[in-house]
């Protein structure tokens, strides 16, 4: 049976860029427009997790250029740059300058002008609206009411970093990160000012929490991302993170096998990009009791649902800026 989308890759470039070699997480304000983390990977035996610097295209991924003011170096803690815009005026940007002092920069027309609003140094970050957002921070999380310019944290018991951050409306999201054996979800109903937790008991041990989706306020997945090339695992829920189960179809989790992204655009349609030797998409159309496999050539980073496509970042060795939409038939 042919597979019910179609798959459209722009073949991007970044023009004159000083630090980016390949496109990370991504952030789509329109069909043309987005925002995403540029990359570029450490030589064997450097330290630190790489140098990253914050990436716009105006084209639907046919060219990108650096923002400046977000270039840095990250440790193995720090990680990349964090971004979230509200719409094509108005955005956040949070990083390290090359002196290591980390910033939250504000833009109110698309990225000409930066101001910097805090020296919070936040690896993840969301705005709702010109005033409420919210952060995290190594085992730290962060709210703001005042568009970033002042934040009050609350700690996160169990793990040693809050590896991922989703949140489906201001009230309702989730927290994810492991204690080295176990993976933790955290729970809040109320933006964040308390907060259920359920522990996901893994077979190996765990290096992080790869990614995080939520459908709707019931039904989210999670994968999780072990050491010793004992490859990733996915688990889904269907009482909002209360309870977790390992997904039934072992044929691409475990031993060298490695899955970065999950998403569905509906309980029973559901996708997971898979990376390394191979890159492969896995799609279900019957909510995960039985997937199919579709050869890639290329890697995907992040997607993001959009107008009820899958927009994604994407790259191969040789052409590391690329733009995929995944449309439905």
């Amino acid at each position: 049976m042919a597979a019910p989308f179609t798959l459209h890759w722009n073949q991007g470039k970044c023009l004159s860029c000083q630090t980016a070699s390949g496109l990370g997480r991504i952030q789509v304000i329109s069909r043309q427009e987005a925002w995403a983390v540029g990359f570029r990977y450490p030589p064997p035996g450097y330290p630190g997790a790489g140098d990253f610097v914050a990436v716009h295209t105006k084209d639907a991924g046919l060219t990108w250029t650096e923002v400046s003011e977000t270039r840095m170096h990250a440790g193995d803690v720090d990680g990349p740059p964090a971004i979230s815009f509200l719409d094509a005026a108005r955005g956040w940007i949070a990083s390290w300058d090359p002196a290591d002092e980390a910033k939250v920069l504000h833009t109110k027309d698309g990225g000409r002008h930066w101001q910097v609003v805090s020296d919070e140094p936040l690896q993840q970050m969301i705005f709702f609206d010109v005033n409420r957002g919210y952060g995290s921070e190594v085992t730290n999380f962060l709210r703001t009411s005042d568009g970033g310019r002042h934040w009050s944290e609350s700690q996160i018991p169990h793990v040693r970093f809050i590896d991922r951050m989703f949140f489906l409306t201001p009230d309702m999201g989730w927290l994810a990160g492991t204690d080295g054996q176990n993976a933790w979800v955290f729970r809040t109903e109320n933006g964040g000012q308390s907060w259920e937790w359920s522990k996901i008991t893994l077979p190996t041990e765990v290096a992080r929490v790869a990614d995080v989706f939520f459908l709707d306020h019931n039904l989210g997945w999670l994968i999780t991302w072990h050491y010793n090339d004992e490859g990733t695992f996915l688990y889904f829920t269907r009482d909002g993170g209360r309870n977790w189960a390992p997904e039934a179809d072992q044929s691409f989790q475990g031993k060298g096998k490695w899955a970065g992204v999950v998403r569905f655009l509906s309980e029973k349609l559901g996708f997971v990009f898979e990376s390394g030797e191979d890159n492969n998409l896995l799609y279900t159309l019957d909510g995960g009791s039985h997937w199919s496999k579709e050869a890639l050539p290329q890697f995907v980073s992040d997607c993001q649902i959009f107008e009820g496509d899958l927009l994604c970042s994407s790259g191969t060795k040789g052409a590391a800026f690329n733009f995929l939409t995944l449309h439905l038939k």
